[in-house]
């Protein structure tokens, strides 16, 4: 296990090691939600990849023209995570539902032939259950994810894929998200992706890996006590990612995070960086990582403050801090073990910072918006 070099939200420091007195396991629901992740996982694989082969059987001889996303918040992240691994996996256009369009500007749009796929934890958003409906009434096949039998999602689908997740008793949505977006390669797979079932059926084992690096996690939190802003960055398959774990330092810290594609950084935001601003990065093996490493490598050299995530120790060492995940998947599925990275994070970050990460001021578990 990595030890963390000094740093963020002091403004940059020289690489150093630090030992931080460990306290005792804090019992926060949010962390036992995060830890039983892979055992959900096998249980949604094992109890729903048969049933949903089944369903998309339809698409086997010929994939659907479109597929169509919806999902709100954490969904939307698991709906960004689609787009990457439906079009690279299976070549099809992937449209991520402007939700708007269903509820305050309906816009009779042409889905017949579509698979249309609506993500709610709850199974209750109002606007993605509307979308659906009005998708499978526009000629889509419409396929629900959610962690609720017989809600309003999966009554408005021809079939549910379920995340047997059970009761998510934190606000912040961890297991059910990470579901989700396995629930989003087992999707691909069924649509006749070329990922292996010895690929999948790692998923679990991936995610304990990442779950092996706590105690470094936990280490870092300090360091992020008295933060008012992080960005987070990643690119690709992991832009979901940051954008995640950015949604969930603001919910659990009340931290001023934001999420975005470390290309797009480059396009302006990276003007508002300063020595006092920590970066959080998500760095994969694969195609992506070599615009990481220069990112790094460029953003060090101006005194930026850094601590990155990923399965190359070579970037984390060149960060300010860095911890190494020692997970053996590629990059198109690598959003699932550092989605759990990111959970621990925030809900470490929060325990520092002397708040209660299951109940976030002025948030419930169920949103619905119109």
């Amino acid at each position: 296990m990595p030890k963390p070099r000094q740093s963020a939200s002091r403004g940059a420091a020289e690489p150093g090691r630090v030992h931080l007195s460990r306290p005792r396991p804090p019992k926060a629901a949010m962390l036992r939600e995060i830890r039983v992740a892979p055992e959900r996982v096998a249980v949604m694989m094992e109890r729903e990849t048969k049933s949903l082969g089944k369903a998309l059987a339809r698409f086997r001889d010929q994939r659907p023209p479109l597929i169509f996303v919806a999902g709100r918040g954490t969904s939307n992240h698991a709906a960004i995570f689609a787009q990457y691994m439906f079009e690279r996996y299976l070549g099809t256009p992937v449209s991520g539902a402007a939700l708007s369009l269903f509820t305050l500007y309906p816009a009779p749009l042409n889905l017949k032939g579509a698979l249309a796929i609506g993500i709610s934890q709850s199974g209750e958003s109002t606007d993605v259950v509307k979308a659906l409906r009005s998708a499978r009434r526009l000629g889509a096949y419409t396929v629900a994810v959610t962690n609720t039998p017989g809600s309003s999602l999966t009554e408005a689908a021809h079939h549910s894929l379920l995340l047997h997740c059970r009761k998510e008793r934190a606000v912040a949505a961890t297991k059910t998200y990470v579901t989700s977006l396995v629930g989003m390669v087992m999707i691909a797979r069924a649509l006749g992706a070329d990922i292996g079932a010895e690929e999948l059926a790692e998923m679990p084992e991936a995610i304990r890996a990442a779950l092996s690096c706590e105690d470094a996690v936990r280490e870092v939190a300090p360091y992020y006590r008295y933060a008012t802003a992080a960005i987070c960055l990643a690119r690709a398959f992991n832009y979901c990612t940051a954008r995640e774990t950015a949604l969930k330092l603001q919910e659990t810290c009340y931290l001023g995070a934001t999420g975005m594609s470390a290309a797009d950084f480059l396009h302006g935001p990276i003007a508002m960086l300063s020595e006092t601003t920590p970066l959080i990065t998500f760095a994969a093996d694969g195609p992506t990582y070599p615009f990481m490493l220069g990112l790094v490598r460029r953003l060090r050299r101006q005194n930026a403050d850094i601590l990155t995530f990923s399965n190359r120790e070579e970037i984390t060492r060149l960060s300010t801090m860095g911890i190494h995940c020692p997970v053996r998947v590629h990059e198109g599925l690598s959003a699932i073990p550092f989605a759990t990275l990111g959970q621990l994070l925030a809900c470490h970050v929060a325990l520092t910072r002397g708040l209660n990460p299951d109940a976030p001021r002025r948030l419930r578990k169920v949103t619905r918006t119109l």
